[in-house]
């Protein structure tokens, strides 16, 4: 079942498929949630994408979504390039394979278990951080197939380290730069909106973060562009501190997902050119208003004493992904039917 935002109803179609009985589309009222939407008689035993950009169509309690509803969400730009943009995403959806991303999953997780330490260093700005962890610990795993009992955002591929357990410590200074993610708490979009396009500078110039017991101290941008993204960081440190905590790094591991201009997860769980992609992830939701995902995307991260990258800049992108088909979505004007 698709279930698409009002704005975009005329925009998409399913292609018949000999996996589902029934295929059927479902356009959510302007202000209607998903738990609306999932109460109004979306059958229980569903397959279902949700394509919006209002927040409270993609999210649902689990108890909502059931045991047996498996319902993946696809958040969507705005402007006139959001439908070519729905394309993208949609296209990986149907080229992702979720058994190579089980597998690069594993053994980033392998990996960072051997490492007994790990450094994130960039050599244009020489930023070096270390982290060390007693017992490194993972807060999402997520293994790229849609599961039943939650919804899940689409695309997936995401592999996130704690790092706020007792006996971490996270110290040096960090080179963002890249495409950010920025996730609240709150039902509204227009202020994550806003914070997100007050980051967008990180696109094209670095900012460079020292950090000192696990919180950001101090910012240091090198270029306009990346210092108004100093100031609004500054601003929301200052409303809340828990914003500057070093809450966990994010790897994205799916080739397929884009990295698009908009807030998108797609953003976090893109792999760019790089075999597993690395941000820094600052805030911790539901406590702070906002967790903020920031791109490294010219740092290499290694085990500590070690050489070789495990994840970022240095290692290697994977070759094109096998191809595995899904219940095709198309929209009208993506380019991709």
């Amino acid at each position: 079942m698709l279930v698409l935002e009002e704005r975009f109803s005329g925009s998409f179609r399913i292609e018949p498929s000999s996996r589902h009985e029934v295929c059927d589309t479902v356009t959510a009222e302007a202000g209607q949630s998903l738990t609306g939407v999932l109460r109004s008689g979306v059958p229980e035993d569903s397959d279902i994408l949700v394509v919006a950009h209002d927040d409270g169509l993609l999210t649902a309690p689990g108890t909502e979504v059931g045991p047996h509803r498996t319902v993946a969400a696809l958040r969507a730009g705005t402007g006139p390039l959001a439908l070519d943009q729905l394309g993208s995403l949609l296209g990986s959806l149907e080229k992702a394979d979720p058994n190579a991303l089980a597998t690069t999953g594993a053994t980033l997780r392998d990996a960072v278990a051997a490492a007994g330490g790990l450094v994130l260093e960039e050599a244009l700005t020489d930023s070096v951080a270390k982290m060390t962890s007693a017992a490194p610990a993972w807060s999402r795993t997520d293994s790229g197939s849609f599961v039943p009992g939650a919804v899940q955002s689409a695309p997936t591929g995401l592999q996130r380290l704690d790092l706020t357990s007792v006996g971490t410590t996270v110290t040096g200074q960090v080179a963002v730069k890249g495409w950010s993610v920025v996730r609240t708490r709150a039902t509204g979009t227009a202020r994550c909106q806003e914070l997100f396009e007050k980051l967008s500078g990180l696109s094209h110039y670095p900012l460079v973060l020292t950090v000192e017991d696990g919180a950001v101290t101090d910012m240091k941008a090198t270029e306009a562009g990346s210092a108004a993204a100093a100031a609004a960081l500054t601003e929301l440190f200052a409303a809340d501190r828990g914003h500057a905590e070093v809450t966990g790094l994010e790897f994205g591991i799916n080739p397929a997902a884009p990295q698009l201009p908009f807030n998108s997860e797609s953003n976090a769980a893109a792999t760019g050119r790089t075999a597993a992609s690395v941000h820094l992830l600052l805030g911790s939701l539901p406590l702070n208003e906002f967790q903020i995902v920031l791109d490294c995307a010219t740092s290499s991260l290694t085990a500590l004493g070690g050489t070789a990258p495990l994840a970022g800049a240095g290692t290697a992108a994977a070759g094109a992904a096998p191809r595995r088909r899904m219940n095709r979505v198309t929209a009208a004007s993506c380019g991709c039917h």
